[in-house]
């Protein structure tokens, strides 16, 4: 779709000469339609995560428009059938990353995702150069979205988790490309069920040079190349503090295996850095301890929930611990690229 111009009444005198009428033309076509690359965007990103929470949408869809417009931008595309919506229930809310503890929201918060409509109008965009990004996109029915609400809260924290780091690395301008998988097998036996499965695989590549200001309203969507610098990717675990410790030692052995023998190597070209995200502290101990037992030395880190709300360090650089090493020591997301937050600080500061 393309803006249009619209032309003078006929008063049978020709105003513009036939060079300026191309010019013109030509502007016009060139001219994009950013309600249309805003559609496309809540799509690409809806056909990734599932679903979403409206504040999240509005953060990194449609940060530009007032509160008032971006409801009304969004009530119109869920009139079209593209995108169903339903209330979760503020005991689903993860607290600790959503609203402070124990806060009940002012208003029911919103979920949207994308239904069969809107899948079929994203493919006839043409706009996803991967194939798989349709077939894995989870679409619901527009007037009676189920969900699960038993799996609820842990998703939530998945996506939430997800958001947050998108929208921090689409300001910082530091992001060239980046691609998320939910509910990633990374692994499979002999009869092709599932070895190992991650809450969620982020892969990103950072610019290189100086960070730029944002200009483009679109994130970045594609797989980075093999082989490219600046190249990671964090496997996001989510830990709600049910799982049997001896899970966990068997979550580590795992990571340990497919890592010493060269399986992430070839099929992602990179190792993962396991990102386990906990309620508590205590909790991230306990992980730890097992950790060291399954792969000492190993890769991974930790934070519990309330190390991520800090404003001044965010998802990006919440306080994250090793966790293959007794003691444990301050980590990052960054540790593989050589990115320090000072570093990152003083980038920011020349920007």
């Amino acid at each position: 779709m393309m803006s249009v111009v619209t032309p003078l009444a006929d008063t049978g005198e020709h105003l513009e000469s036939p060079a300026m009428s191309t010019l013109a033309a030509r502007l016009s076509a060139s001219t994009p339609n950013i309600a249309l690359l805003r559609q496309r965007e809540l799509l690409r990103l809806l056909a990734r995560l599932e679903f979403v929470p409206a504040r999240h949408l509005h953060a990194l869809v449609a940060p530009q428009l007032h509160e008032t417009a971006f409801w009304r931008w969004l009530q119109n595309i869920h009139q079209q059938h593209l995108i169903w919506r339903h209330p979760v229930d503020a005991r689903h809310l993860p607290g600790a990353m959503s609203v402070a503890s124990g806060v009940v929201p002012p208003k029911t918060p919103l979920l949207y995702g994308l239904t069969p409509r809107g899948r079929d109008w994203l493919a006839d965009q043409g706009v996803e150069d991967d194939t798989g990004v349709l077939e894995r996109a989870i679409t619901r029915d527009w007037k009676q979205p189920e969900l699960k609400t038993g799996q609820l809260a842990h998703d939530l924290l998945v996506v939430d988790w997800c958001c947050r780091a998108l929208a921090e690395l689409r300001w910082s301008g530091r992001l060239s490309c980046v691609e998320i998988v939910m509910e990633y097998v990374s692994a499979v036996g002999e009869h092709n069920q599932p070895l190992q499965r991650f809450d969620a695989l982020m892969l990103i590549q950072l610019a290189s040079g100086l960070p730029e200001a944002q200009s483009s309203p679109s994130l970045p969507w594609e797989w980075a190349e093999r082989g490219a610098p600046d190249r990671l990717v964090w496997a996001l675990e989510i830990d709600r503090g049910t799982e049997k410790l001896v899970t966990l030692l068997g979550k580590a052995v795992m990571y340990r295996d497919l890592t010493i023998t060269g399986h992430y190597l070839a099929t992602l070209g990179v190792n993962p850095l396991p990102v386990v995200i906990t309620p508590t502290m205590r909790r991230a101990a306990q992980i730890a301890r097992e950790w060291v037992d399954g792969w000492p030395g190993g890769r991974g880190i930790v934070a519990s929930l309330d190390r991520l709300r800090a404003p001044q360090s965010g998802v990006l650089w919440g306080g994250y611990k090793t966790l293959g090493f007794n003691p444990a020591r301050d980590a990052t997301l960054w540790d593989d690229v050589g990115i320090t937050r000072a570093h990152w600080g003083a980038r920011e500061c020349d920007r």
